[in-house]
């Protein structure tokens, strides 16, 4: 499952989704600001080990703005894990005492 996370909570690195164009697989490296010819500086969000998933390529080097989308992946393992291990609980001990609405 992925969860939605704000520029200024990105962690260096840590892999994220992020949505522009295409969507994207890359490690967060840190901000950088940059200075065109036009105005100030700007701040980018650079990353690296990129992966782009629509196109399939790769890339070692990438800046996005902080205005991109970026989520994280947070596993559900734990929480199926625990969900698994109360239905059998509860199917053992209806079995027990013969009780077919029993809920733990």
């Amino acid at each position: 499952m992925f969860q939605l996370v704000y520029e200024y909570d990105l962690e260096c690195r840590q892999t994220y989704k992020i949505v522009a164009n295409h969507e994207y697989k890359a490690r967060f490296k840190g901000d950088i600001y940059l200075t065109n010819n036009y105005s100030a500086d700007e701040l980018y969000l650079e990353f690296d080990h990129g992966y782009n998933m629509t196109t399939k390529i790769c890339s070692e080097y990438l800046l996005f703005l902080p205005s991109r989308k970026f989520y994280k992946f947070v596993s559900q393992k734990a929480r199926i894990q625990s969900d698994m291990e109360h239905r059998a609980v509860n199917m053992i001990i209806r079995r027990v005492i013969g009780d077919d609405c029993f809920k733990w």
